[in-house]
C-alpha cells in the first residue's frame, strides 16, 4: 500500500484501442477511480497514437503510463493495425519484438515492487507475470471452448500459465462451466463477473445529437468487429436478404464497426442483391444514439464472451436478436426472456425470428418487460460486492 493507507492496483493492457474488451476496461477505471481505497494505474504495453480513440475516457486521477512509447517500436504496431504495414514493415517489426518484449518485461518487475495487485485485463501479460510474487488476477473475456479450438497452440500455453494467478475472472457462468470441464486444476481460481455499464451515462449518451440524417430513417442495427474468424456477419447479411426479399420489411441495415473482413463483407452485399440497402458506417465512438432510434438490435457470431452490445440494448430498452453463440448472448438475454435467440449460422431462422418480433406486439411487450427486468444484474450496483471480493 501507499504511504496514504491506498491499495495500489495496475491494469495491464498490451495496447488500448477500440475494442469491447477496451471499453469494458474503461468502466472498471471510471467505477474504481471513485474509490478512497485503491490508487489505480493502467499500464500499457505499447502506445498506439491516434489509434487510442478512448483515451480522453481515462478518469484523470488513474495513473496511464507505456511501457513502449518510442516512435522506433511503436510505429509498426501502430501500422499493422491500421492495415497499413507491407512486407518489410511486418519484417522489422519481427526485428523489433525482442526488444519491446524486454522492456515489457523490465517494467513489469519493476511496477512490481510497489503493486500490491495486478490485473491482467486481456490476459497477454502472463508470460511477464510467471516471476513476479505480486498478486494478480487475470480476466479472460472469450469462450474457453472456442479459443481451444481455434489456437490449440495458444491455449495451451495460456493454460499452464493461468495456475500462476490467484484469481482467474470468467465474464458468464457458461464460461466457468466450460473452465471448470476443460481445465479441472484451475477449479478454485475461476470467479465469475459480469462487464457493468453505468446506466446513466449510457442514456445521457444516447440522447446526444447526431448530424447524420440517417440515423432519422427506420433501421435495424448491429454493432460488431468487421471479423469473421469470429463474428458472423455474413449470416445476419444473408437473413437481412431474407427479409428484403421475401418478407417485405423496408428497413435498411446499418452495421457499425471496423475489420479485416469489411471488404469481404461489402461484397457479400453486393453478391446478396443488398448493397443499397446495407450502409457500412464504420466506428462511432458514441454508438448509444444509434442503439436508441435503431427498430431492431442484431447480434450475428461464431463465439463471444459476453458480447457488450447486447448488455448496452439491455441498458437503453431495445428489442434484440442474437444468435445463441457460446457464451454470452443465452446468459444476456436471459434465456430468451430479454431477447431472441437463434442458431449460429441459420439465416433463415434469424430472418423469422427478426420478423416475428418486429410484427408480434405482444412478444415485443414480452420481451421488454424481460429486458427491464435484466438490466440491472450489468450494472455497477450489481456486482460491487463480487468487485470488493475480488479486490
Amino acid at each position: 500500500m501507499n504511504e496514504n493507507g491506498k491499495k495500489n492496483i495496475v491494469f495491464l493492457m498490451s495496447r488500448f484501442l477500440d475494442g469491447g474488451i477496451d471499453t469494458v476496461l474503461v468502466e472498471y477505471l471510471r467505477y474504481l477511480a471513485k474509490d478512497e481505497h485503491y490508487n489505480i494505474t493502467l499500464a500499457i504495453a505499447t502506445y498506439m497514437g491516434n489509434l487510442e480513440v478512448f483515451r480522453n475516457r481515462i478518469p484523470k486521477n488513474v495513473n496511464v503510463i507505456y511501457f513502449n512509447r518510442m516512435k522506433l517500436l511503436t510505429s509498426v504496431p501502430q501500422k499493422r493495425v491500421a492495415k497499413q504495414a507491407g512486407r518489410f514493415t511486418k519484417l522489422y517489426g519481427e526485428m523489433m519484438n525482442p526488444i519491446l518484449r524486454r522492456k515489457t518485461q523490465h517494467n513489469i518487475h519493476k511496477l512490481a515492487k510497489t503493486t500490491d495487485l495486478f490485473i491482467d485485463f486481456d490476459c497477454c501479460a502472463y508470460s511477464f507475470l510467471k516471476s513476479v510474487h505480486t498478486k494478480k488476477i487475470a480476466f479472460f473475456h472469450f469462450s474457453f471452448a472456442q479459443s481451444m479450438a481455434q489456437n490449440p497452440k495458444r491455449m495451451k500455453r495460456i493454460r499452464k500459465q493461468l495456475e500462476n494467478y490467484n484469481c482467474v475472472v470468467t465474464i458468464s457462468k457458461a464460461m466457468k462451466e466450460e473452465g471448470c470441464r476443460l481445465f479441472p486444476e484451475l477449479r478454485d481460481k475461476l470467479f465469475v463477473i459480469y462487464n457493468a455499464k453505468d446506466q446513466n451515462v449510457i442514456r445521457r449518451n444516447a440522447e446526444e445529437k447526431v448530424a447524420d440524417e440517417r440515423i432519422n430513417k427506420p433501421y435495424f442495427l448491429a454493432i460488431e468487429r468487421l471479423e469473421e474468424s469470429q463474428k458472423d456477419i455474413t449470416t445476419l447479411l444473408k437473413a437481412y436478404a431474407i427479409l428484403r426479399k421475401e418478407k417485405g420489411v423496408d428497413e435498411k441495415l446499418y452495421i457499425i464497426g471496423k475489420g479485416k473482413s469489411e471488404e469481404q463483407l461489402q461484397q457479400t452485399a453486393v453478391d446478396l442483391g443488398i448493397n443499397n440497402d446495407v450502409e457500412f458506417l464504420g466506428f462511432k465512438s458514441n454508438p448509444y444514439p444509434w442503439i436508441k432510434n435503431c427498430k431492431l438490435l442484431l447480434h450475428s457470431a461464431k463465439f463471444e464472451g459476453l458480447p457488450t452490445v447486447l448488455v448496452e440494448g439491455l441498458l437503453l430498452g431495445k428489442l434484440m436478436v442474437s444468435t445463441d453463440c457460446p457464451t454470452g448472448p443465452k446468459e444476456i438475454l436471459n434465456s430468451g426472456k430479454a431477447g431472441m435467440l437463434v442458431p449460429v449460422g441459420d439465416e433463415r431462422a434469424f430472418a423469422d425470428t427478426a420478423y416475428r418480433l418486429l410484427t408480434d406486439s405482444a412478444l415485443q411487450q414480452q420481451i421488454l418487460q424481460g429486458v427491464e427486468a435484466r438490466a440491472f444484474d450489468f450494472t455497477f450496483p450489481a456486482i460491487d460486492q463480487k468487485i470488493s471480493e475480488l479486490l
